[in-house]
């Protein structure tokens, strides 16, 4: 059964994104992956590119991944001691691709 769902994110008072939809999952934890998924593909670092520098998507990148690797060591209990945030997301993509095959 979908619902409305809204979702709240504030950042520290500095700003706030507000998802409000459709959902079919208590919390709106698939509006949620829609949304990020969604905001994720519409980057667009041409802007940045010619006033910040060739480097700014990279950095940006970076962070993202940094910041789902942390995600990722919060859902997944036994991880490897030692690995960095974006250490996991490799180890996570490669145990899931082996997994698949």
């Amino acid at each position: 059964m979908r619902e409305r769902t809204k979702s709240i994110f504030n950042q520290g008072g500095d700003n706030e994104i507000v998802v409000e939809g459709n959902s079919e999952i208590f919390g709106g934890v698939d509006l949620q992956i829609t949304t990020i998924t969604t905001m994720l593909e519409s980057l667009d670092f041409k802007f940045a590119h010619d006033h910040v520098g060739h480097d700014y998507a990279d950095k940006s990148f970076t962070k993202i991944l940094d910041s789902l690797g942390a995600a990722l060591k919060g859902e997944i209990p036994e991880y490897p001691e030692g690995m960095s945030n974006i250490e996991f997301v490799q180890y996570y993509l490669k145990f899931m691709l082996e997994e698949d095959n």
